[in-house]
C-alpha cells in the first residue's frame, strides 16, 4: 500500500528506525542467496525514503534483496576510511556510498525540503537517494552508507566517465575506479557536448533550481558524474585510454564521425541525429538518463578553464548518448571546511578551489555546466 504523503510531518521524515535487527539464519529465507547471517542492521528514515521509492516505482522489498547481498555489506563493512568507498548492488540498479556520521547528520536534515524538491522537479538531475542505513556486522564495527541510483546502470559501454565539480584546484588528482570504470577529473575533460537549443535551456534551467535548493540548504562540494556512449564508438576509444587512437588504420571507418566546424557542418550523420533528438529528448524523458548529443572533441594544453579549450584541429565529432547527474551532495560548510578554506586560500585562487561557501559553489558550478553543454544550433 502506498504511504499518504499528506500524513507525514517533517519530525516524520526524518524518524529513524530506533531497533537494531539482528538478522540470523532463522531470517535468511528473506534475504538473497549467501547473505550475510550475522549482522544488525538500522534503517533511517524509513518513511521518507519508502515514499522516494514509490516515486520510482521501486518496491522496497526488491530494493532490499538487491542492498542486503553478502558481497555488499562484507565491502561496505570493510573499510577504514568513511566516506570514501563507493560500490555498486549485485544487479548494479543502485550505488552504494559510505558517509560520515557528519554527512549522515547533513543528510537527515535536508531530507525533508530533498522530498518536496523532488516532488516539485520531477526531471530534477539530483541523484535520487533511496535509503539510508547502518550495518554492523557482528564482532565488527557500524558502518554508515546511502543507497542512490546507479546513473550508469546501461547495456551500453561507456567510453569515458567523468567526476567533474568545476575546478581542481587544491583537489586531490588520484582517479577512482568503479566496476572497471575509471572516473576521470576535469584535466581528462576532452570533448564538448552541444544539445538541441531547447533541450539545453530547460537542462540549465533545471540545473539552476537544483543548485538553489543545494544552496538553501548549505550544501556545497558535490559534483558532475557524466558518463557517454559513443554510437559506433572508433577502435582505440577505450574508459582507460587517453584519446582516440590517431594512427588507427579503421579511423576514416566510421560512419558517425564528421568533418566540420561549429558555425557549417555537413555531417553526413545529422538526420540520424535529428531524429534520434526526436525520439529520445521528448518532453517527458529525464534529464541525464540516455540523452542524445553531438560530442565534439576539443585540445588543451592543461591549463585554464573549459571555456577557454579550442576545437581539436582534427574537428572531430560523434553522436553520443549522455548519462549525468548531480551526486556526493552530503557536504556542508562547517568549521572544518572553512578551516580548509583557509589554508587552501594561500596556496591557490580563493574562488577555485573546492572549499568555498555554497553560494560561490553554485555560481561556479553552473558557469562550468554550461560551459561544457553548448546549444547545436543547427538542430534549432
Amino acid at each position: 500500500m502506498a504511504l499518504s504523503d499528506k500524513e507525514l510531518s517533517a519530525a516524520d521524515l526524518r524518524a529513524t528506525q530506533r531497533n537494531w535487527v539482528q538478522y540470523s539464519k532463522q531470517h535468511s529465507k528473506n534475504l538473497p542467496p549467501g547473505s550475510i547471517t550475522d549482522f544488525e542492521w538500522k534503517d533511517y528514515c524509513p518513511k521518507a525514503f519508502r515514499l522516494i521509492q514509490e516515486l520510482d516505482n521501486i518496491d522496497n522489498d526488491d530494493y532490499m534483496m538487491s542492498v542486503c547481498s553478502d558481497e555488499t555489506i562484507r565491502k561496505a563493512s570493510s573499510t577504514l576510511r568513511p566516506g570514501n568507498l563507493f560500490l555498486l548492488s549485485n544487479d548494479s540498479r543502485f550505488a552504494i556510498k559510505t558517509l560520515r556520521k557528519s554527512q549522515l547528520k547533513v543528510l537527515i536534515e535536508m531530507l525533508p525540503i530533498y522530498y518536496n524538491h523532488l516532488r516539485k522537479f520531477r526531471n530534477t538531475v539530483l541523484n535520487k537517494l533511496y535509503g539510508l542505513h547502518v550495518v554492523k556486522p557482528v564482532g565488527g564495527v557500524k558502518v554508515y552508507f546511502v543507497v542512490v541510483a546507479n546513473i550508469f546502470k546501461s547495456d551500453l559501454l561507456m567510453h569515458r566517465c567523468f567526476d567533474l565539480k568545476g575546478s581542481l584546484q587544491g583537489r586531490k588528482v588520484k582517479k577512482m575506479r568503479v566496476r572497471e570504470k575509471t572516473l576521470h577529473k576535469e584535466s581528462d575533460l576532452d570533448f564538448l557536448f552541444y544539445l538541441e537549443p531547447l533541450v539545453r535551456h530547460r537542462l540549465l534551467a533545471q540545473i539552476k533550481h537544483d543548485c538553489a535548493f543545494l544552496e538553501a540548504v548549505g550544501i556545497m562540494n558535490y559534483s558532475l558524474l557524466l558518463g557517454f556512449h559513443i554510437k559506433e564508438s572508433p577502435q582505440g576509444f577505450l574508459d582507460g585510454g587517453s584519446a582516440f587512437c590517431p594512427d588507427s588504420p579503421r579511423r576514416g571507418s566510421v560512419d558517425s564521425r564528421c568533418s566540420y566546424s561549429i558555425d557549417s557542418r555537413n555531417c553526413t550523420t545529422e538526420l540520424t541525429f535529428r531524429d534520434h533528438w526526436l525520439q529520445n529528448n521528448s518532453c517527458t524523458s529525464k534529464f541525464g538518463e540516455e540523452m542524445s548529443a553531438r560530442g565534439v572533441r576539443i585540445s588543451w594544453n592543461g591549463t585554464g578553464s573549459v571555456s577557454t579549450r579550442q576545437i581539436s584541429r582534427r574537428r572531430e565529432c560523434h553522436d553520443v548518448l549522455l548519462y549525468f547527474g548531480i551526486v556526493d551532495f552530503f557536504q556542508d560548510y562547517g568549521v572544518i571546511k572553512r578551516i580548509e578554506h583557509a589554508y587552501k586560500s594561500l596556496q591557490f585562487d580563493p574562488k577555485m578551489i573546492a572549499a568555498v561557501n555554497p553560494k560561490v559553489y553554485s555560481s561556479r558550478f553552473q558557469a562550468f555546466i554550461s560551459d561544457i553543454f553548448k546549444a547545436d544550433d543547427s538542430l534549432h
